[in-house]
C-alpha cells in the first residue's frame, strides 16, 4: 500500500550532481521564497564546512506536476517564461546555501545585491591550525575585492 510517507525520501546527491542540477535548470524557487540574505561571511562559513568535510544539512526539493506562475532567478540564472515539463522541482528549503555555492563556484548575480561579486577564491596554503580552527577560514576562503592584487598587477581569473 502507498502513503504519503513513501513518498519523502532523500536523495544522496553530491554537490557537483546538485550545481550540474542547477545550471540545467532543473530546479526553480518559487517567488514566495524570501531574497537571498546571505552576506559574505555565511558564504565563507558554508565554505569552511565543506573544507572539514562537514555535513551542510539538507536541501528540501518540491517535485510537482504543478506549474508555479513566476519563480526567482538562482544566481541570475533565468528561466524561460515557456519552460514546460511534466514535473517541476522547487526549491523549499535551502535556498541561500543553493545560491551561495552556485555563485561562488560560477560567478552570477544575485538580485538585489547589484555590486557584489559573489565569486569565492581559495587559499589553499592557509593550514587549518587545529580541530576546532574557527579563524583560519577568513583568510582561506576569499571574495576579489578582499585579495590583495598588487596595485593591479594580479588579475581575477
Amino acid at each position: 500500500m502507498f502513503t504519503y510517507a513513501d513518498r519523502i525520501k532523500p536523495d544522496g546527491h553530491t554537490i557537483t550532481t546538485y550545481l550540474e542540477n542547477l545550471i540545467a535548470k532543473r530546479y526553480q524557487i518559487p517567488t514566495f521564497q524570501r531574497d537571498v540574505v546571505w552576506e559574505k561571511e555565511n558564504v565563507k562559513k558554508l565554505w569552511d564546512s565543506i573544507y572539514k568535510f562537514y555535513p551542510l544539512g539538507s536541501i528540501l526539493i518540491w517535485k510537482t506536476s504543478t506549474q508555479l506562475e513566476s519563480h526567482r532567478q538562482i544566481g541570475g540564472i533565468k528561466f524561460a517564461d515557456d519552460f514546460h515539463s511534466n514535473e517541476y522541482q522547487y526549491i523549499l528549503d535551502g535556498q541561500q546555501r543553493t545560491t551561495a555555492l552556485l555563485t561562488s563556484i560560477y560567478g552570477g548575480k544575485i538580485e538585489k545585491k547589484d555590486n557584489f561579486d559573489p565569486t569565492l577564491y581559495i587559499d589553499l596554503t592557509v593550514e587549518l591550525t587545529d580541530s576546532t580552527d574557527d579563524i583560519s577560514y577568513t583568510k582561506r576562503f576569499l571574495f576579489w575585492d578582499e585579495i590583495d592584487d598588487n596595485n593591479g598587477q594580479i588579475k581575477a581569473n
